[in-house]
């Protein structure tokens, strides 16, 4: 017999012990390679999580004795013990994969805080069911005509209870969805309905089938949809960072807040990101976030988030074993030593600003916060916070004021949408001629119920922080423009009206389209338009500023800087862009003439030079927060153009500026 014919002989008999079990040896395969992929990246530390690890390993044990059954029955092994032992192995894992089944996607849709009592009842009645099933085992005789599972009964009674599991399982998603339509798991239902058709649908195949082979190339088929769709470790991490990304973060708050785990956030705040990005570029940026997220991973074992472009977020649990100031204050000791080091990008040394916003749960929230509230305070805690130094913790007035400023969302929103927008207007005096030539117009909310007088300063950020702000400058613009037209205020000695523009609205493309349209819908002369531009605006969006400012001036409008003096005060602006009136900032006026500063001396000087120099530019100066004769008459004698402030008048109503405007010019 030569050696093709020995080799034919061993490849016959290879397959002939292979074809009882291919479809387990498949899946047999797809599960080891799943489980790789799995368990070779880093996962969510939660409970859902944890029970599709479960899935897995009962999963995997339920083919390996699946396989063992098959090839016991098929290749006339020894059968007593053996048998017994794969199919109790075989029965126990399929039972307890389809109670993680049940839990996975419970606890992933969030709908059980703690198994409830009915709940625990019901589980446990049907798990020590299915137990017993598997117990009986030892005392049953087995038929040997029977087919390939020797306890074709005890194999029916499991299936049912999956069965069961299934069914509930699906019952109660759908009762659940239906009650929750903004659940964040809402997007994901298909993979977990069709998971559940496949669960459904193998068993039912089993029940009517008892001779078939697929269960073990089902589970492994769940398995896949529960991977691919719910539980894909590179889903939940940011590649730029390789910390977990914003929908693991939702994940894990929204698993630590159903099971009322008390747990701290650490969120690392790198102040100077904005002016890094725009000096060096994003690359670098991003570079040097990604250089603190690798020392947080490295240095602490709790999951690490990068959620904003300038913050890296831990969230570390509560350890009940030890007081929680004594390890949060290491975590935080560390940080403050490396982020007050210098970091390398390249050639590049940079030492960069940075705090740490700190927040314990619940102490310092409200329980009944929404996650995507939880995340937004995360982001925005600076916003919010006062304080100073490296650590900002909670406390609550911190708390107090987002509330405050979410209700004022809500004020501005329903205002653009109800007309509830109102305007005043401050006169504006010129020296030279003695009469009231121009205003600056005033944005207030009609709503005085909630807060009472909100402040512009206050609101107008708000509006550009959640996407308000073009809509509600459109109004205003609408209403001032039509205010002036209608009452043809020109012909009342008006020259110019003064509006401000938003930071996002001043460097928006469509602005000098918009204001060309604004000017022949009321059939305005251009000219009589004075568009005021924050300095700081003016610093940090430059060139598309200049961009629109350059079309706007073509059509007639002239700009002033506003607010110069607070802040930045970057004198090179002026130089840069050609505004016609500068308008000097009420803090700059009122230590001149507060005869309780020890430096006021100093304050006249840097006013007196500051006057001087912007009127050798050839620029027009409004000085605003007049309020004394004094203040009035040195101005005057200094050569100012114009004056703003109590002095001559508050901000009015249009009825009332109107009435101002008949009686003084």
């Amino acid at each position: 017999m030569n050696i093709f014919g020995i080799l034919a002989g061993e490849m016959t008999d290879l397959l002939n012990f292979i074809k009882p079990i291919q479809l387990q040896l498949v899946a047999l395969a797809f599960m080891l390679v799943l489980e790789f992929m799995y368990f070779h990246r880093r996962r969510l530390p939660i409970l859902s999580t944890r029970t599709f690890i479960g899935i897995l390993i009962f999963s995997l044990v339920f083919i390996i004795a699946d396989t063992s059954v098959i090839l016991v029955s098929k290749l006339h092994l020894p059968r007593n013990w053996g048998m017994r032992l794969a199919s109790q192995i075989r029965l126990y894992a399929y039972l307890n994969f389809s109670l993680c089944q049940y839990l996975y996607i419970s606890f992933l849709q969030g709908r059980q805080q703690h198994i409830k009592v009915i709940d625990g009842i019901k589980i446990f009645s049907i798990y020590a069911f299915g137990v017993l099933s598997i117990i009986s085992v030892n005392f049953l005789t087995k038929n040997e005509q029977q087919g390939l599972f020797a306890y074709d009964v005890i194999n029916l009674i499991n299936n049912i209870i999956s069965l069961f599991y299934a069914s509930m399982t699906l019952i109660e998603s759908r009762i659940f969805y239906k009650k929750n339509p903004d659940s964040f798991f809402r997007g994901k239902r298909r993979y977990i309905y069709w998971n559940l058709a496949v669960w459904i649908v193998i068993v039912i195949i089993q029940i009517l089938q008892s001779k078939t082979t697929i269960s073990s190339i089902g589970i492994a088929s769940m398995c896949f949809l529960m991977y691919m769709g719910l539980e894909t470790p590179g889903n939940y991490i940011d590649h730029d960072t390789e910390a977990m990304n914003l929908t693991a973060l939702r994940l894990i708050l929204q698993d630590y807040i159903n099971h009322k785990k008390v747990f701290f956030i650490l969120n690392i705040d790198i102040e100077d990101y904005g002016s890094i990005e725009e000096q060096f570029g994003e690359s670098i940026a991003t570079t040097l976030v990604s250089k603190v997220s690798e020392f947080v991973l490295k240095s602490f074992t709790y999951p690490v988030f990068h959620v904003a472009p300038n913050s890296i977020t831990l969230i570390v649990p509560n350890n009940k074993r030890l007081e929680h100031n004594f390890y949060v204050d290491l975590i935080i000791k560390r940080l403050k030593e490396r982020l007050e080091q210098s970091w390398f990008v390249g050639e590049n040394s940079f030492y960069l600003s940075s705090h740490c916003d700190f927040i314990v749960y619940p102490d310092d929230l409200n329980t009944q916060i929404s996650i995507h509230e939880f995340i937004s305070l995360i982001n925005d805690w600076h916003f919010y916070s006062k304080d100073l130094g490296f650590i900002r913790q909670a406390n609550p007035e911190l708390v107090k004021n987002r509330k405050r400023h979410n209700k004022i969302v809500k004020l501005v929103r329903e205002a653009i949408d109800n007309d509830g927008i109102e305007m005043y207007y401050q006169p504006i005096y010129e020296l030279q001629t003695k009469k009231f030539t121009n205003f600056e117009a005033l944005v207030r909310l009609k709503d005085n119920k909630t807060y009472g007088y909100i402040s512009p300063e206050e609101f107008i950020p708000l509006a550009e922080k959640h996407g308000l702000i073009m809509r509600l400058s459109d109004r205003i613009f609408n209403q001032v423009f039509d205010f002036v037209a209608t009452h043809d205020l020109s012909s009342k000695g008006i020259n110019h009206m003064e509006v401000n523009l938003s930071g996002l609205q001043s460097v928006d493309a469509a602005l000098p389209e918009q204001m060309t349209q604004l000017l022949r819908k009321y059939d305005l002369n251009p000219n009589i338009v004075n568009l005021e531009i924050t300095e700081s605006i003016a610093i940090t969006s430059s060139f598309m500023l200049k961009k629109n400012m350059d079309e706007l001036k073509k059509i007639g409008c002239t700009f002033s800087m506003d607010d110069f003096g607070t802040g930045y005060s970057n004198l090179s602006q002026m130089a840069k862009v050609d505004y016609e009136l500068i308008k000097i900032d009420k803090s700059l006026l009122w230590p001149c003439f507060d005869k309780n500063n020890p430096v006021q001396a100093n304050a006249k000087i840097i006013l007196d030079n500051m006057i001087t120099m912007i009127l050798n530019l050839g620029k027009k100066i409004v000085v605003e927060g007049v309020e004394t004769k004094e203040q009035l008459d040195y101005l005057e004698k200094m050569g100012v153009t114009y004056i703003q402030g109590f002095y001559f008048s508050k901000p009015l109503p249009a009825a009332d500026y109107l009435k101002f405007l008949e009686e003084h010019n």
